[in-house]
């Protein structure tokens, strides 16, 4: 929503000469969401505590608790993690964000190049996109909660990742219609050496071979050097709202089941240490995500860069199917509860 009203302020926007800083479409959101992040950390420090829950999320005492109780305590988190879980679990967060930051960056681009939008288009129409998909995406964390206590995280989180597979997947490129070339103007102050037969071309074949004197400042299209625009077929409007549709369900379903698994997995066990290494295998992922996308996207074209990702997401899923038995509650891998 905020990147789409932020489309208002326009490419040249406000420049702040004191500090030489340009506030327009592309910079404003940056340093919105910079913003938020400050507020974030404040309201961490001011507001939230850090408890000790067990496996159904009832307290077991405060982190910070010292007391005659402690080694009664001590007692119901007896056992060892599944480090082999831990490390399932960070892969699958790694894919699923990878995917989401690929879905982000590639839209963009993508749109550009197939529906020939011009950069404030792109970013307009896309907030909207996105937009709709937030909302979709706020729906589905309030409705697979009721859903996990019926099928459990297991399932949804298998059931997560297909829908994500099937939205990359409608984003092949299908059929014959090719996307708009942007036919780039050559600029060159030498004058080039005429030959005779040259000479002979009549005006008006010389005249079809120029741009057109009514073309826009800013050209659209597939641009030309990107050689796969001459050869793949674009990737229609229907197609590219549907794979948006489904990856707004798929993304967060994924999301949340990762989270609440991976919370069971340690169980009443301290998850400082655990929490920041998924945390950093969701940042790895969305700094790999799109420098992955864009040197593929740009180089090999959308069929190759669709299909990696096709294939990344069929890897994720044999090895939910693998480690499928040990993903289960940290109290329950123990026998201290019934799955």
């Amino acid at each position: 929503v905020f990147q789409t009203c932020f489309t208002l302020i326009g490419e040249e926007g406000i420049t702040w000469k004191l500090i030489d800083l340009q506030l327009n479409m592309y910079t404003t959101p940056v340093l919105f969401g910079a913003l938020l992040g400050i507020i974030n950390i404040i309201l961490i420090f001011i507001i939230f505590r850090e408890h000790r829950v067990d496996d159904m999320g009832r307290q077991c005492k405060s982190v910070n608790f010292e007391g005659e109780e402690s080694g009664v305590l001590d007692q119901d988190v007896e056992g060892n993690v599944d480090h082999v879980a831990v490390v399932a679990i960070n892969f699958l967060f790694f894919v699923i964000l990878f995917v989401f930051a690929v879905f982000e960056t590639i839209a963009t681009p993508l749109t550009m190049d197939m529906y020939s939008w011009t950069r404030k288009q792109a970013v307009f129409y896309n907030g909207i996109i996105l937009s709709v998909v937030g909302i979709e995406s706020v729906i589905v964390f309030m409705v697979v909660k009721m859903l996990s206590k019926k099928t459990g995280e297991r399932a949804i989180l298998h059931g997560g990742l297909l829908i994500v597979l099937v939205g990359f997947f409608i984003l092949l490129p299908w059929g014959k219609k090719l996307p708009n070339i942007q036919w780039q103007e050559i600029k060159n102050n030498s004058v080039p050496r005429t030959a005779a037969t040259e000479m002979l071309i009549p005006f008006w074949s010389f005249q079809a071979t120029q741009l057109p004197a009514n073309h826009t400042a800013e050209p659209v299209g597939c641009p030309v050097s990107q050689s796969w625009c001459l050869n793949t077929p674009m990737i229609y409007l229907a197609q590219y709202i549907a794979s948006d549709i489904l990856i707004g369900l798929g993304y967060p379903v994924c999301n949340v089941m990762s989270y609440t698994l991976y919370s069971k997995i340690l169980g009443p066990k301290p998850q400082g240490v655990y929490m920041g290494w998924l945390t950093a295998s969701g940042s790895g992922a969305r700094i790999l995500g799109p420098v992955f996308v864009s040197q593929i996207y740009t180089h090999l074209g959308p069929r190759w860069a669709f299909s990696l990702i096709c294939g990344v997401v069929v890897l994720s899923l044999l090895i939910l199917e693998i480690v499928y038995k040990r993903l289960i509650a940290f109290s329950v891998r123990y026998g201290r509860m019934q799955e």
